[in-house]
């Protein structure tokens, strides 16, 4: 398999708050060809298809080239999972001819709501399944909190349905809570495809927040993102502690990673120079494998 670029917008997901249209320009003018959406304007909570129509957003990718190859569909906190119109959604992303789905985050903490998670996800993962599309989980770092010899994220791996759910492995967030995430995607096999690539800046430390945090425990897995980790953690690819060169070494001798994607949290300068140069530093590592 040949190992391609993408971009998440989250990326520039204040600039599409601002100009959807023309965001999508300049990151295809920049050089993307591989997009991973965002479907809803974080400012207002409103979905995108709401303000254009799905034949306008398509047409617009064709015209620029664009292959939305999946879509982050995921419940603001303190929703249920299930509380989403996964019909409407699946409908949605099926006309834009995007293949998969990917739910961003679970607010799981132990083991109860891990074990309800991962039965809500095959839920959704079978509806899925009928329709074509592929639907994934993506992990942010409290995934990776132990219940004892195990982490939650264990727990969903083991509890879900290899048919119906698959996984995004987002590499920083494997790595801030604690775990290798090659020898994560060893062990995912061909449930993961899809990974995402970002870079933790040099002075982070420790790189584990559960380390960060001492043992604390809360009930509330947010309170990791809104006191423990900083804006400023973030930072341009190649310019943090990550060996992109060697990572993706191992990424193409593994075999079957589809999309390595670029997702941008850092907030420092302008984010169109920043996902630029992101671009530049993937083209670098990768070489020859990428069309």
């Amino acid at each position: 398999m040949t190992m391609e670029i993408g971009l998440n917008l989250f990326s520039v997901f204040r600039e599409l708050n601002e100009d959807y249209f023309g965001t999508l320009e300049k990151v295809a003018g920049m050089g993307y060809k591989n997009i991973e959406l965002i479907t809803a304007n974080f400012s207002n909570g409103k979905r995108y298809s709401d303000t254009f129509t799905i034949s306008a957003i398509k047409q617009k990718f064709n015209e620029l080239g664009l292959n939305a190859f999946a879509a982050h569909e995921g419940v603001a906190p303190g929703q249920s999972i299930m509380d989403n119109d996964w019909d409407k959604i699946i409908a949605e992303n099926a006309e834009l001819e995007c293949k998969s789905i990917v739910f961003p985050m679970a607010f799981i903490s132990g083991l109860e709501d891990t074990l309800q998670t991962a039965q809500q996800l095959n839920k959704i993962g079978e509806k899925c399944k009928e329709a074509g599309i592929n639907f994934y989980y993506h992990n942010h770092a409290h995934e990776f909190k132990r219940v004892g010899d195990q982490s939650l994220f264990d727990l969903l791996v083991e509890n879900t349905n290899p048919e119906f759910v698959k996984f995004e492995l987002d590499l920083v967030w494997a790595m801030r809570g604690g775990y290798e995430p090659i020898s994560l995607l060893e062990k995912l096999g061909s449930r993961c495809d899809l990974i995402h690539q970002k870079d933790l800046g040099k002075h982070v430390k420790p790189v584990n927040l559960f380390t960060v945090m001492k043992g604390e425990e809360d009930p509330n897995p947010m309170k990791i993102y809104t006191e423990y980790v900083k804006p400023t953690d973030f930072v341009n690819l190649g310019t943090g502690i990550v060996n992109f060169e060697e990572n993706h070494k191992k990424l193409n001798e593994l075999g079957y990673i589809g999309y390595a994607i670029v997702e941008n949290e850092g907030q420092i300068g302008d984010k169109f120079t920043s996902i630029k140069s992101d671009l530049n530093v993937m083209k670098e590592t990768i070489q020859g494998l990428v069309k």
